[in-house]
């Protein structure tokens, strides 16, 4: 199958039409009509529902299953072209990566800044996004691969290529009241600690407190773990936060770590199952795991 016909149908699902699909690609509306007919035949289903004709596209779920496969094909062409293209110019290209926001610090510090300095015709698009639309993005092939702090859905569909630990650590201004002088921090030392924690944490910290029959005064309750560091900065609450050895602190702030079962979060580093990395996302993740020990 010509990987015209799947870009014409890409072009026709993400326009919502045929006629605009016609005009943002430049090709007759009727020979995009033929390149879909040619399609069901191919695939022997109808892809789009008959009641909405072909000027508004309705897919059929065989329609979606083709149009997420079509994104996948046309991905591995566009690859296989900017690889063999790289044999001769050096490596070059653009790698796709889709993130969790929290991790984006330590993916510039640790990945971008050294690759940068050996790879400097390598462009980056970078997607910051959480855990379910994260995964759909590297499953549909926008991103080429994945690093989140969250579990898998569908964890078959996948491939793990690389798992980092953190764990649950406060953080609080040096000078501050909130910490007594001890090694590590119990829930009672903190019972009556105003505290900031990101949402995602929010659930291991309540089990924290709950370990010893106590509840947490949870001041802020926020999205990021940056701006719970933020507000701990600030010196308005002691944040309790997911620590990994690389993270960093300003000099002002101390960090102690929670006494008791260890609460730890796995990074995954992943890409779709099957998939075989570019050569430029192989050597930008070696070159991130390599910072990372």
């Amino acid at each position: 199958m010509n990987t015209e016909f799947y870009r014409n149908f890409i072009a026709m699902v993400e326009a919502g039409g045929m006629n605009r699909a016609a005009r943002e690609i430049h090709v007759a509306q009727p020979a995009l009509t033929r390149q879909l007919q040619v399609l069901e035949k191919e695939y022997g289903a109808v892809l789009v529902k008959p009641r909405k004709g072909r000027h508004t596209l309705e897919l059929t779920e065989a329609g979606w299953i083709l149009y997420r496969q079509a994104r996948q094909i046309c991905e591995a062409d566009r690859t296989a072209h900017a690889e063999i293209s790289a044999l001769e110019k050096g490596l070059t290209g653009t790698l796709r990566l889709s993130l969790t926001p929290s991790l984006m610090p330590m993916v510039i510090e640790k990945g971008i800044l050294p690759f940068h300095k050996k790879y400097r015709d390598v462009t980056f698009r970078f997607r910051e996004s959480y855990q379910v639309p994260l995964a759909e993005e590297v499953r549909r092939g926008i991103s080429e691969a994945g690093i989140t702090n969250a579990p898998l859905p569908d964890p078959f569909l996948f491939q793990v290529l690389h798992e980092e630990t953190s764990s649950l650590a406060a953080a609080a201004l040096k000078d501050s009241p909130f910490f007594p002088l001890k090694e590590a921090l119990s829930a009672r030392d903190l019972s009556s600690v105003p505290l900031a924690v990101s949402r995602s944490t929010e659930d291991q910290v309540s089990q924290f407190f709950r370990n010893e029959g106590l509840r947490p005064s949870i001041l802020f309750s926020i999205d990021s773990r940056a701006s719970a560091l933020h507000l701990a900065e600030e010196g308005l609450a002691a944040a309790i936060v997911m620590w990994a050895p690389w993270d960093k602190l300003p000099d002002t702030m101390t960090l102690r770590p929670l006494a008791g079962p260890a609460y730890k979060q796995t990074i995954t580093f992943f890409c779709l199952k099957g998939h075989r990395l570019s050569r430029g996302m192989e050597r930008f993740l070696d070159c991130l795991e390599k910072e990372l020990r």
